[in-house]
């Protein structure tokens, strides 16, 4: 049983789930290096875009912000350091208080890039089956022949199924601590070991049971992968994502103009 939803796949008939896992991929990719330069405007546009992506998936929402939870601590965290680090102690707001408003700002959207980040990389896990990945992940890397495409491929995609497994297996470890009133000793080493052993225990059990399976269903490196081109219904989209995420940044956007004036000029 699943109890959180983070980074498992959730099945479903909308057009993200049904579209090229190569083609979501790199639009992940071009939406990551676009955010990491974007000003306000963009982020609220991108912001915009995360949401309206969440709704056409039809996934739950409440549940998504529910297991996001330690994310916002940590993203926290990364606000008050980089509010610190980057302040000018002449423009600061008070003595006692040793941060200015551009650190402020600074911070704030550096926070605000990474939870978009953060969460366009959800959306991917959400929405993507991990055989397609895995056979994206091979498609992109069968042009290098020195790389075990293969290997690395399954190495990927057996990381983010195990990420939530064990995450799952963490929460009923607990769950069966608390049930036991593990959790009221009052002596920290032996609350962690009965619930760090029980959950390595449950993960080298997990991790033999897969390599089990695999050697039963003949799992072979040297394997042939039929691999089908990309549709062309599905690079519309992707080039769309392409130019709004060159529209977005700053060095996208004198490329793509450039580029645009130089199509103009060669047509005139």
């Amino acid at each position: 049983m699943a109890y959180r939803l983070v980074f498992h796949y959730f099945p479903g008939q909308s057009p993200l789930h049904y579209w090229d896992a190569r083609c979501k991929f790199i639009a992940l990719a071009l939406a990551t290096f676009a955010l990491l330069r974007m000003d306000e405007k963009a982020l609220v546009l991108f912001s915009l875009l995360l949401a309206f992506a969440i709704t056409l998936a039809r996934l739950p929402l409440k549940a998504m912000l529910h297991d996001l939870k330690a994310w916002s601590l940590f993203l926290v965290f990364l606000f008050m350091v980089q509010a610190v680090s980057f302040s000018d102690p002449e423009r600061a707001l008070s003595s006692w208080l040793p941060v200015s408003a551009s650190s402020l700002q600074t911070a704030g959207l550096a926070c605000w890039r990474l939870g978009l980040i953060l969460g366009f990389g959800v959306l991917f896990t959400f929405v993507t089956r991990p055989r397609d990945l895995q056979h994206a992940l091979i498609w992109f890397l069968k042009p290098f022949p020195f790389l075990p495409a293969q290997r690395i491929a399954l190495m990927v995609t057996l990381t983010l199924r195990l990420v939530p497994l064990i995450m799952d297996q963490l929460e009923e470890v607990s769950l069966a601590n608390r049930a036991r009133l593990g959790n009221q000793r009052k002596n920290l080493l032996q609350r962690a070991r009965f619930l760090v052993l029980p959950l390595f225990q449950r993960s080298l059990i997990r991790t033999d049971e897969l390599a089990l399976a695999l050697t039963a269903r003949g799992y072979r490196e040297d394997r042939p992968v039929h691999l089908s081109p990309i549709p062309a219904r599905h690079i519309i989209p992707l080039v769309v994502v392409g130019m709004v995420a060159m529209g977005c940044s700053p060095m996208g956007a004198s490329l793509l103009q450039e580029s645009l004036s130089k199509v103009w000029t060669g047509m005139r």
